[in-house]
């Protein structure tokens, strides 16, 4: 049996962009940046997306489960589904996050600790705190009757996620995915962990603090927020008149076993996730690539080495963009928020440029690095992510 095509029909974005799929396309695809300093974690840079109005329906959710269900909200609408379908048992719901509510947990047990009072927590506490609850309000408000889960893979979790939703509606298990991550790393004590193990940028941000690819890189900044993105069969969407925002032709994820932390140093997991997701999608010529590129000394060259094993003579002709100057690295939401950037910037006919980027690293090797937005008429982007564990993740989305 021949697998279905994918469709993405609707995206959302909560960002350090601000609220919206559209204005996260608009700060990467004009070069902009939203990473600043940020008062609460003693002015360290970082991509710190803007609180939400209040919502009665999501008030007892976590942070990044209140982010994950505004997103979700977004691309529902632009889907243009149903608020309740009638086939919800066609219909799933899955998402992936590396920490979920651990930031918010964090600080209530901090104020607890301070406040000494003894007082027992709510009973509440057992929705706030579960990962996955943002998910689960959603297929419950829409009734969605089949799969509804929740991933946590590090920062590869929500490329994870639609990988997972991908499959699902390739196979035909179900019709329709809302899919996608978040993430909450600005706080306190997860911060101080990250600058503890030294991959944060080291400047000042003038002109800016995460500078992917660059000579003077120094490291990456942490950002936060949520992506979300609707799968279904082409056929499905075709069906009932859906507008295609673009294909998902391939998906794959390796393991590299080299360290804990540290990427192999020739990128042998990023070419196999790369080279296996190209492999299904049946794609010859790579349009151009959504690299991981987090601004670390290690990530970068690797990253690097890994694309030209893969693409061999092409890869200097291949233009290459990270967006983690511009929005931060949401960890294991990134995967979701730099895909609907990725989207639609393929839907525009735009390469994104590498915010902060500016002197590309000549012990890289000869390689494109965006350093400005170009006009592209690619059919197609390689979208890339990585995380602790030697994980990497490789999706392709085709024009539609």
């Amino acid at each position: 049996m021949n697998a279905r095509r994918v469709a993405i029909t609707g995206v959302g974005a909560v960002s350090a962009a601000g609220i919206g799929a559209s204005a996260l396309a608009d700060l990467v695809l004009d070069g902009r940046s939203g990473v600043h300093a940020d008062a609460a974690l003693d002015g360290l840079q970082a991509g710190a997306a803007p609180d939400l109005p209040p919502d009665r329906r999501t008030r007892r959710l976590d942070r990044a489960a209140r982010f994950f269900t505004a997103a979700a909200d977004e691309a529902w609408a632009d889907a243009g589904l149903a608020a309740e379908p009638e086939d919800g048992d066609r219909y799933a719901v899955i998402e992936g996050s590396s920490l979920g509510p651990l930031g918010d947990l964090l600080s209530e047990h901090q104020e607890f600790l301070v406040r000494g009072d003894g007082r027992p927590p709510s009973p509440l506490t057992l929705i706030r705190y579960t990962p996955g609850a943002g998910g689960s309000l959603l297929a419950h408000e829409h009734r969605v009757h089949g799969p509804v889960f929740y991933l946590s893979a590090g920062s590869v979790s929500a490329m994870l996620a639609i990988g997972e939703a991908y499959a699902k509606v390739a196979s035909g298990a179900v019709d329709v995915v809302l899919t996608g991550g978040a993430e909450c790393p600005l706080q306190r004590d997860v911060a101080a962990a990250f600058l503890a193990s030294g991959i944060l940028a080291r400047d000042n941000g003038v002109p800016a603090a995460c500078r992917p690819f660059d000579l003077h890189r120094s490291g990456t900044v942490l950002g936060e927020g949520a992506g979300a993105l609707v799968l279904e069969s082409e056929a499905h969407a075709r069906a009932r008149g859906a507008r295609v925002l673009a294909l998902v032709s391939g998906f794959a994820m390796a393991c590299e076993t080299t360290s804990a932390t540290a990427p192999d140093p020739e990128g042998t997991g990023v070419a196999a996730a790369a080279g296996q997701a190209l492999q299904a999608a049946g794609v010859r010529s790579v349009g151009w690539v959504k690299t991981h590129g987090t601004g670390t000394k290690l990530n970068d060259a690797a990253e690097c080495r890994g694309l030209a094993r893969l693409l061999g003579p092409r890869f200097t002709k291949v233009p290459l963009t990270s967006l983690k100057g511009a929005v931060g690295h949401a960890m294991g939401a990134s995967g979701a928020i730099e895909s609907v950037a990725a989207i639609l910037a393929l839907g525009r006919g735009v390469v994104p440029p590498s915010f902060g980027t500016l002197d590309v690293d000549p012990e890289l090797g000869p390689c494109r690095i965006a350093l400005r937005a170009e006009r592209s008429t690619a059919g197609n982007v390689l979208v890339l992510s990585e995380g602790f564990g030697g994980r990497c993740a490789a999706l392709v989305f085709e024009r539609n």
